[in-house]
């Protein structure tokens, strides 16, 4: 029971990832009720840098949702619940550099 139970508690991440990442494409040409979206300085600024931002931060919350799903599945099941605080803190590294990979992209592609 308890190995369920853990096996829930660190999908939450990727399945959150994976959810904002549908959520982001799907709205990401609404830039005039831009009440839900990937935001930063450079995203709000016009609607092709926020068209952009949104679609660049679906690909890559959804890819990076997906990849720990399937890694954080692997690892508990071959390492059993010993594993719980590295993937727990494997999955929240991944969630900051995902953060700062879309940051930089996007800065790098409107800060001119």
């Amino acid at each position: 029971m308890n190995f369920w139970f853990y096996l829930l508690i660190i999908e939450i991440i990727p399945i959150g990832l994976f959810i904002f990442g549908g959520l982001y494409e799907s709205n990401s040409t609404k830039f005039d009720e831009n009440k839900f979206g990937y935001k930063n300085q450079y995203a709000i600024k016009n609607k092709l840098a926020w068209e952009y931002s949104n679609k660049v931060a679906a690909k890559i919350f959804g890819s990076i949702g997906t990849l720990l799903f399937i890694v954080n599945t692997l690892l508990l099941f071959m390492f059993g619940e010993g594993v719980l605080t590295f993937i727990l803190l494997f999955s929240l590294f991944m969630v900051v550099f995902s953060r700062m990979m879309i940051d930089r992209l996007i800065k790098k592609k409107f800060n001119k």
